[in-house]
């Protein structure tokens, strides 16, 4: 796809990744819509951002709202008269074992990642399909393909937006909208500060951090070229193969290196 001059929105867009992925879109000269619930520092971020091509349209948002999400998409229709991309980024951590863990905050995970995810998608495919084009862009992990001990709550949010990207590739293939979905691993960014933390997690032993822009950039290839999948440092593609072939290694070495860790 042709990105200049595409309406792009982005959720989860105050910070960390979704920062970095609308500041991508602007440098392509798209017009970016910023969704979260943190106004201020949309704002911001709008600014900083205003001498790129293209135009800036902050749209306050709580995306486990389907009022408010349903209002973000009206907006955007009436400022840019189309919906060409939908950046379904928003979501939190929750670092909890799931024997012991609070249940609430589960719920609250999946409010925000999982039917967060469903009301933007649902608010923005009737427009998408009268166009006869558009592109959704799911922002899960390399934790949807691989399940870690503590976050195992997060990575069962992303596997059902991994369900939810492959299903839905299917379901729109014939009016004209791609799916994709991206699998960042582990990123520098503010996650792990503003996640939820019943228990704390040791660093990852022997992983090189991607920064955050990597994956902005990775996400702006995706909507150009549209594969169905993306992954974004080949650290990850070889842990999802390795977990594919030898998942009894890939077990035994969390328990030898993450768990022990923890229990030092």
């Amino acid at each position: 796809m042709r990105l200049e001059g595409r309406t792009v929105i982005v959720t989860g867009a105050s910070g960390g990744i979704g920062r970095e992925i609308v500041e991508a879109f602007a440098r392509e000269g798209c017009n970016v819509v910023l969704a979260s619930r943190n106004k201020e520092r949309l704002d911001v971020l709008a600014e900083e951002l205003a001498d790129l091509p293209g135009r800036r349209l902050v749209v306050l948002t709580d995306v486990t709202d389907p009022a408010q999400v349903q209002a973000l998409a009206r907006r955007t229709q009436r400022e840019f008269r189309s919906i060409d991309i939908l950046v379904n980024n928003a979501g939190i951590g929750v670092f909890a074992p799931i024997a012991d863990g609070s249940i609430e905050n589960m719920r609250r995970l999946f409010e925000v990642n999982l039917w967060g995810a469903l009301n933007c998608i649902q608010a923005v495919v009737p427009q998408m399909r009268k166009q006869e084009r558009g592109q959704i862009i799911n922002i899960s992990s390399v934790a949807g393909k691989i399940a870690t001990p503590f976050i195992g709550a997060y990575s069962a949010s992303k596997f059902a937006l991994t369900a939810i990207s492959d299903a839905l590739r299917l379901e729109l293939a014939r009016d004209g909208i791609k799916v994709i979905a991206v699998y960042p691993g582990v990123t520098a960014s503010d996650f792990r500060e503003n996640a939820i933390r019943e228990v704390e997690l040791p660093e990852v032993p022997l992983v090189r951090a991607v920064p955050a822009r990597v994956v902005g950039e990775r996400v702006v290839q995706a909507a150009r070229w549209e594969p169905p999948e993306v992954f974004v440092s080949v650290e990850d593609v070889m842990a999802v193969a390795l977990k594919n072939v030898a998942p009894r290694l890939v077990d035994w070495g969390f328990q030898r290196f993450w768990l022990g860790a923890q229990n030092q």
